[in-house]
């Protein structure tokens, strides 16, 4: 084996089985070669041990673009309670093997993306360990060597070296992670050098279970046995400064993990380049990260992290909504359907859409004829605008589109989100407890990671504590260590939290205001309740359309006066002290004549929530803000008198399934009169109480209204009317 020859003018290097190959990424060449635990040594291998790093350690949490995201997020227990004892103990059935990990080399400066030099283009043959190599270098960052034969050729064995610098350039694990922290875990342990670590913060995950293990065994343990394979690649074609090797990274970690247990859907959206919504989506986030003026949510209260294959529901309690709520509302806003938005009694189904009208329909939303001429060239190859869609699009130009998203679209979601009141009180409710929590010690500090900082850390917590639980429940004795108390820690700053979002909210902690503000939140942070919001910003853009030409760089100030009514409406009281901003909440909540009566409320129940949002606009106070916007009313009118009948059709829907089940036998005209007599009272009621609607007015809608019931056969008592004992 050639060794380190003459003395390098680069520190870290890994010498093996030289290799290429081509991928979407363009060309990769890769070294085959070995990590190794043991005591202390300069050896290529023990040094390749300690540079591998996932992609937390080397950049800076608060730092990481979601453009540059490698990998899936470390699950820090799996590592401990499985991957660490397999590696470190011997096994009945036969040895312990690792499939190789796959590592690339980075351009990273201060711990931020940066650039490689350009690759000499033509190797030089230089001698080195007596031996004729074929030499190129990039810079101060990376040289590589490969064996020359006699005549100056690349040799057939295919033995090469590379060399790099750490204060340019990083090896960052691209696939198996998990298999690289066992490593690190147990080297930083062996070596007693957590403390001075990039990885110092997520020592608690692992020292004390590497510990025992060490302890178990005492002498018997020779780690220098332990080896795992390792391919380390870099770009050749990716150096210089119009080189994207961090895009070139992703695009691999995609290609060598197609096959893989499928990544969660937010991590699918994080890293594929190949849908325009998940490049969307994540410049939203891009965005906030970004929001140096403070006027926009803060990052931590999106979950973006959820490592669960079909989580539909934030996990995390601090959050007000996720990625995947990002990535249907973007859905439903740029690429439709439009019927979704210019019918609000449409309810769309999950059968599969017409690619080509949404793609139509999102050249449209974005305006791209003014982006675009017709014929787009891309790096040598062409694109039609009028063809350009989710999965058809100039990757070369995705900067131009992506920021034509941010300054419309992306700007008026992001602030309907960050400013209509009950998420800007979450917001602010959660930046109080941020700014409020003393990390005193390891665990309080870890629980902090979980809910601020740390990617990945919240998962980490969770399962740690539940497999805490588990040796419980079986008898057994588990020590508490600090990531268990960690977990702990979280309920108590959940209680602290709620009084927090209470008093910004309701403006008041007691025990009745925060169980309000808790009935509150239960529907303002669902899926179905923030995608009818944006829903109804659509159709009303939709509407401004119908009324004469727009111009989408107005998408802003729009969703600014939508959010200025809203706000308007939720400031208001009246009568019996009903606090609008309880309006929304549903019938279990203490509050009386609730217009909320949907019985559960999955997504596809946003077109009725959509109702809710433009019921409130219609208000006086509300509409002051958004009239300017509408240069006749009377279609306001009609959108809000169509969408309320189509809630009032689920009412009557709702009430027949209760009445079969309270009534067997009864027959069905019957039960349909009845029950369109309720759904109108119960939906007088609420618009007397909440939207300062009085029967009168209630009467003259209603009398218009023909529902299915009433299509049938007239109600022997007129919609809406209330006896005196009902009032």
């Amino acid at each position: 084996m050639y060794g380190m020859g003459s003395q390098p003018r680069f520190l870290d290097h890994v010498r093996g089985t030289w290799g290429s190959f081509a991928t979407p990424a363009g060309r990769v060449d890769y070294i085959m070669t070995k990590a190794r635990l043991g005591e202390d040594a300069n050896d290529p291998e023990r040094r390749l041990t300690k540079s591998l790093a996932p992609v937390r350690e080397v950049m800076e949490a608060g730092d990481l673009d979601f453009n540059q995201l490698l990998q899936r997020d470390l699950d820090d227990h799996r590592v401990a309670v499985q991957l660490i004892p397999y590696l470190m103990t011997e096994q009945a059935n036969g040895p312990a093997f690792f499939p190789p990990i796959v590592a690339v080399l980075l351009p990273f400066r201060s711990k931020r993306p940066s650039r490689f030099a350009p690759l000499e283009a033509d190797s030089k043959l230089v001698m080195d360990d007596d031996a004729q190599w074929l030499q190129q270098r990039a810079g101060d960052a990376f040289q590589v060597q490969r064996l020359a034969a006699p005549d100056g050729r690349p040799h057939p064995g295919s033995i090469g070296k590379l060399w790099w610098n750490s204060a340019e350039a990083q090896l960052v694990v691209l696939d198996g992670q998990h298999r690289a922290m066992a490593l690190l875990a147990v080297e930083r342990t062996m070596t007693k050098s957590w403390q001075g670590s990039s990885g110092a913060k997520y020592r608690s995950f692992y020292e004390h279970q590497v510990q025992l293990l060490l302890d178990e065994r005492g002498g018997d343990l020779d780690l220098s046995k332990v080896e795992v394979p390792v391919t380390v690649c870099w770009f050749p074609e990716q150096t210089g400064e119009d080189a994207k090797p961090h895009e070139a990274a992703r695009k691999l970690f995609v290609d060598v993990n197609k096959e893989a247990r499928p990544p969660s859907e937010s991590r699918i959206i994080l890293l594929s380049d190949a849908e325009l919504k998940n490049i969307l989506t994540r410049r939203l986030l891009s965005e906030l990260r970004g929001n140096n003026r403070g006027d926009l949510m803060p990052l931590y209260a999106v979950e973006y992290d959820n490592p669960q294959v079909n989580a539909n529901r934030p996990a995390r309690w601090s959050v007000l909504t996720s990625i995947t709520v990002l990535k249907a509302i973007v859905e439903r806003l740029l690429f439709g359907s439009s019927r979704q938005l210019q019918d609000v009694t449409f309810k769309q189904g999950p059968g599969r859409h017409n690619v080509r009208e949404q793609d139509k329909f999102l050249r449209g939303q974005l305006d791209i004829a003014t982006l675009f001429d017709d014929e787009i060239d891309d790096g040598g190859f062409p694109y039609r605008r009028d063809e350009l869609g989710n999965v058809n699009f100039p990757l070369g130009r995705i900067d131009t589109i992506a920021e034509r998203f941010a300054a419309t679209w992306g700007r008026a979601i992001l602030t309907l989100l960050s400013h209509t009141a009950p998420y800007a009180s979450h917001s602010r409710g959660l930046t109080a407890l941020k700014d409020s929590w003393h990390r005193d010690d390891s665990s309080l500090a870890l629980a902090y990671d979980a809910l601020f900082s740390g990617v990945g850390v919240f998962w980490t917590l969770r399962a740690s504590h539940d497999d805490f639980l588990e040796k419980k429940a079986e008898g057994l004795k588990p020590s508490k260590s600090d990531v268990v108390v960690a977990w702990e820690s979280l309920d108590k700053r959940e209680q602290d939290f709620e009084r927090l979002r209470a008093k910004e909210y309701l403006d008041s902690t007691t025990q009745n205001h925060v169980k309000r503000s808790n009935a509150a939140f239960a529907v303002f942070n669902t899926q179905a309740c923030q995608i009818g919001q944006m829903l109804a910003l659509g159709t009303l853009w939709e509407l401004r359309k119908l009324q004469g030409s727009v111009d989408i760089d107005e998408l802003p100030a729009f969703a600014a006066a939508l959010v200025d009514g809203w706000n308007a409406y939720f400031a208001q009281e009246h009568g019996k002290g009903r606090d609008r901003k309880l309006a929304f909440n549903n019938s279990r909540s203490d509050i009386t004549n609730p217009l909320n009566q949907i019985s559960n409320m999955d997504t596809p129940q946003a077109v009725y929530f959509r109702y809710f949002w433009l019921q409130a606009l219609a208000t006086p106070a509300a509409w002051e803000h958004v009239s300017r916007w509408f240069a006749d009313p009377h279609d306001f009118t009609e959108t809000l008198h169509a969408a309320r009948q189509f809630y009032l059709e689920l009412l009557i829907k709702q009430n027949v399934s209760a009445l079969k089940a309270s009534r067997p036998g009864s027959p069905q005209n019957k039960l349909e009169r009845l029950a369109t007599e309720m759904a109108h009272k119960t939906l007088m009621r609420a618009l007397r109480d909440w939207f300062y609607l009085d029967q009168d007015q209630y009467d003259q809608w209603a009398a218009s209204v023909t529902v299915p019931a009433q299509r049938s056969q007239d109600s022997e008592l007129a919609p809406g009317t209330l006896t005196a004992a009902e009032e």
